[in-house]
């Protein structure tokens, strides 16, 4: 990939260098394309795709295959070409990227109540609400079980880095509680599904987690608060997940007092790295619910605007946006307005807008409507496995998620593109003081194309997100100016990468 990219990256270090570049003349002969862009058709997009018709868009669901085709129809009357897999013979490409997955429901009849005794007498029992104060991880096995809480910190397990929240504690048979994120001292990123391979290594029987009251940085900026999240465990389907609920931190937080104990001074000891803290709750839970399974097919839908430059029209550049949520599940639905309806509205509107732009762009444009993402970046990880155009070949790769609620400013992620490139794209558009740039974001479609050493570029509107994975991300809940800037953004972007 190295040879390919070169030219490209030669150019970017002229960007740095020179004052002024021809491409700012040529942008300014086509600032016609950026007065091109229709607000409304996004949020019409959007209040579409989050309907009720749709059922939340979980992946390999009907409703799934319902938002694959609504996104194709789109691309197809826009004239752009399938880039999908080819066909039998080698020869014609379809519009879609497919392979079987099995969608996961869990139907609205469910049982969540802890209890404690003493004395052999019961002195304590709440039955939980579904939503408020507990939903569950979403592709959990059917269950029933009672069993004790042992509360095991964050649920990491790395003696090597000084954290082993399950030293000197026997979970075996229990229902592990643990802390979303990890300890502000611990150096390494942590998923949760590490978190829950490692309960089922030291063989719990389900786990329970929450945010703590104590946010870090990123809880507190995006505004995501104590509120029980959706969430997948497992991005993979080769073995069993381990059953589990999130619940709410006020709940938490009640049951830590319960007991004489003080959830938030629990926290600060595990964040300042004081103790393990991991011990028997003395609280029983009991779990209940069903799940159902039924087979499906994961979609990605890809079309192409090809390049006109005899040289460059070879090379790719990805505009990419994840198109599923995670549908309707225990009795609620998650219509997925700013996450990520949002960002699929703004890919549909910059394949109308350069597929109508003159000149056409120097290098070919691959757009990418993901399925997945939600499932542990599965349609990101299919492409980048089996990619319908060579890799080596791929400049850059442009990643548009929840952009349509905020602050009113953008957050922009750049990892092997120099901050000027990101910096000139929001001057051309009157964006500067609205764009903050870091580096590389952890989570998200784009992370598949970095480890494959592709240079990426991840767009998200900057500020709280307080419906985040929750039944409130509702199309009502959309600002049309943040959706507006996103669109404006990511286009002076993506024509600065696809014709330089």
């Amino acid at each position: 990939m190295t040879t390919q990219i070169l030219p490209f990256f030669l150019f970017l270090g002229m960007l740095m260098a020179t004052p002024a570049l021809s491409y700012s003349e040529g942008i300014g002969k086509n600032s016609q394309i950026f007065e091109a862009i229709h607000t409304q058709n996004m949020v019409n997009d959007i209040q579409t795709l989050s309907g009720p018709s749709y059922a939340g868009r979980q992946a390999g669901t009907v409703g799934g295959r319902q938002s694959a085709d609504f996104v194709k129809k789109r691309l197809s009357k826009l004239g752009l070409r399938p880039a999908g897999e080819r066909s039998t013979d080698g020869n014609a490409r379809s519009w879609t990227q497919e392979t079987p997955l099995t969608a996961v429901r869990i139907p609205h009849t469910m049982f969540f109540s802890v209890f404690s005794t003493r004395d052999g007498k019961e002195n304590l029992r709440t039955q939980l609400r579904l939503g408020t104060d507990f939903l569950p991880i979403l592709d959990s096995p059917s269950l029933n079980i009672t069993a004790p809480i042992v509360f095991v910190g964050y649920g990491i397990d790395d003696p090597a880095r000084g954290v082993n929240d399950y030293e000197h504690i026997d979970v075996h048979n229990r229902i592990v509680m643990f802390l979303r994120g990890k300890p502000e001292s611990y150096s390494k990123w942590v998923t949760h599904e590490e978190k829950e391979r490692t309960a089922r290594r030291h063989g719990a029987a389900g786990f329970i987690t929450l945010t703590g009251p104590i946010l870090n940085r990123y809880e507190a900026r995006r505004g995501m608060g104590q509120t029980p999240l959706a969430m997948y465990s497992r991005t993979s389907t080769d073995e069993r997940p381990l059953p589990g609920v999130w619940i709410s931190g006020q709940v938490g937080d009640r049951l830590f007092q319960s007991r004489g104990r003080s959830l938030k001074d629990i926290q600060a000891a595990l964040n300042e790295k004081r103790n393990t803290s991991s011990h028997k709750m003395g609280i029983t839970a009991h779990l209940q619910w069903d799940s159902e399974q039924e087979p499906g097919t994961l979609r990605n839908v890809l079309g192409t605007i090809p390049g006109h430059d005899p040289k460059l029209r070879e090379e790719i550049v990805i505009v990419g946006a994840h198109r599923d949520h995670f549908g309707k599940q225990a009795g609620q639905l998650f219509a997925g307005a700013d996450d990520n309806a949002s960002g699929t509205a703004v890919l549909l509107e910059l394949a109308r807008i350069m597929s109508q732009a003159k000149p056409r762009p120097a290098r070919t444009i691959l757009f990418i409507s993901f399925d997945g993402e939600e499932r542990g970046l599965l349609g990101s990880k299919l492409y980048v496995n089996h990619p319908t155009h060579l890799l080596n070949n791929t400049v850059a790769m442009v990643n548009i998620d929840h952009v349509g609620v905020g602050n009113g400013k953008l957050t922009v992620g750049l990892t092997r593109l120099p901050k000027a490139i990101g910096e000139q794209a929001a001057t051309l558009v009157n964006l500067e003081k609205k764009s903050n740039f870091y580096g590389y974001f952890p989570g998200g479609d784009h992370v598949p194309f970095y480890e494959a050493g592709i240079p990426t570029v991840t767009v998200v509107s900057a500020g709280k997100h307080p419906s985040f994975h929750q039944p409130s991300d509702t199309p009502e809940t959309i600002q049309p100016e943040i959706l507006e800037n996103a669109t404006r953004y990511v286009l002076a972007l993506t024509w600065l990468l696809v014709n330089q």
